[in-house]
């Protein structure tokens, strides 16, 4: 194991020392006076079209250093600055080495320049799988030109990283999956550039990892903003299916969110009225059937509720209600026990003596069942008080007897 640490160190330090050398162009410092001169008839004997990537690499950083110094000659200035544009151009357009290329993006140059040499970097760096470095390179290209004329391109090549990401399936340092980098690359893809044509693929691309990876919610917001962003793209229709079928997954059971429920079923009558003629209507056919069982189902979780809590009325309104969705969705076994759980009620309702309700806070119940059901006025969400019965009012003892004393005088009750 020393072995391997020693191993580790060595290579740390040699990226440290490798990481603090820089390039002709990104090297580039302020001259003496008395070196500009020199440098000016250097750079003035280059042919600039004919040199190797190296020397117009070099001659390029000595402009630099040159349009640095300060209090040079106003001549100098101008024969620096149209010698370091031609020769940037023309590196920009044909060099392989990609950090020449990102100290050139980088340094104070027309975006005309910049920009090129900015993606032609990046492109170098991706293939040579150098594909974190290409993704940074571009983001910081965006900042610095954020409505740069290359989009398209920038784009194209942000979307093939993510696509690399995507099916990588090797490992860095063997424990960490290099296919989770490709969320982030999609997500900047998506969000950056809205308007590129691969957009809307990389929202496709981030609903199926999120909803692989069991993250529902943040799936169906991918779905919703491919709709919105891009009402025209070929995966909308598939996109407005998915959201409520994802809804539907995100759900612990039938107990559990009846509203979320209803939003789908909403979603899903609203793509079969748009669409109901699309190659997609048998999945989405079978996502409502799904639906309106989970619908039936909750729906039979609090009638049987209310029969618990010895209140008929409100077992039989959700029970009714289960069974409307249970024929919807055309489940004979669903409907059969949902028609059981009725008679039931018609048996409590003949046995048990009905309730007189007595207007106590019970009686008021409006609210949350904590089912997500909201129950019946008159119902309670516990016991039901103890029923009253009408009992025969007694005569009183002395009719002229004003007190209110006596039986029946001010009490409950009254002629029978």
């Amino acid at each position: 194991m020393p072995s391997i640490r020693l191993l580790l160190l060595t290579a740390l330090l040699v990226l440290a020392a490798t990481g603090c050398q820089s390039g002709p162009i990104g090297g580039a410092k302020a001259l003496d006076l008395d070196e500009v001169p020199p440098a000016l008839e250097a750079a003035t004997g280059v042919n600039l079209t004919a040199s190797d990537d190296r020397d117009l690499a070099k001659t390029v950083g000595s402009m630099l250093s040159v349009l640095k110094t300060p209090k040079i000659e106003t001549d100098q200035r101008a024969t620096a600055q149209s010698i370091l544009e031609v020769g940037a151009e023309e590196l920009a357009a044909r060099s392989q080495n990609a950090e020449d290329l990102e100290d050139l993006a980088l340094s104070d140059l027309p975006s005309r320049i910049s920009v090129p040499a900015g993606l032609r970097g990046a492109r170098l760096l991706f293939e040579d799988d150098e594909r974190s470095d290409a993704y940074r390179l571009i983001q910081r290209v965006d900042q610095r030109y954020p409505s740069h004329a290359l989009r398209d391109e920038a784009g194209d090549l942000l979307w093939e990283i993510g696509e690399s990401y995507a099916n990588d399936k090797r490992r860095r340092l063997f424990l960490f999956p290099y296919s989770n980098r490709a969320p982030g690359v999609f997500e900047y893809l998506a969000t950056e550039y809205p308007t590129h044509e691969k957009s809307d693929d990389a929202l496709v691309k981030l609903a199926q990892i999120y909803t692989k990876d069991r993250l529902f919610d943040v799936a169906i917001e991918k779905h919703r903003e491919l709709v919105l962003w891009s009402p025209g793209s070929p995966y909308r229709i598939k996109s407005e299916a998915e959201i409520p079928r994802l809804r539907l997954a995100d759900l612990d059971g039938p107990a559990y969110d009846r509203d979320a429920m209803l939003l789908a079923l909403s979603e899903l009558e609203a793509w079969i009225a748009s669409y109901g003629n699309h190659e997609l209507r048998g999945e989405v056919d079978r996502t409502l059937v799904d639906c309106l069982q989970r619908l039936a189902d909750n729906d039979l979780i609090v009638a049987r509720f209310y029969s618990t809590v010895k209140s008929p009325e409100g077992a039989r309104q959700h029970a009714v209600r289960a069974l409307e969705f249970g024929k919807r969705a055309g489940n004979p076994e669903q409907q059969e026990e949902i028609r059981t759980f009725l008679a039931s009620i018609d048996e409590i309702e003949r046995v048990d003596a009905p309730l007189i309700l007595d207007g106590g806070i019970n009686d008021a119940f409006l609210g949350d069942n904590g089912l997500g059901i909201t129950g019946p006025a008159g119902l309670s969400n516990s016991l039901p008080t103890q029923p009253k019965r009408n009992e025969p009012k007694e005569e009183p003892a002395n009719e002229g007897d004003a007190s209110g004393d006596a039986p029946g005088g001010s009490g409950e009750g009254g002629n029978q």
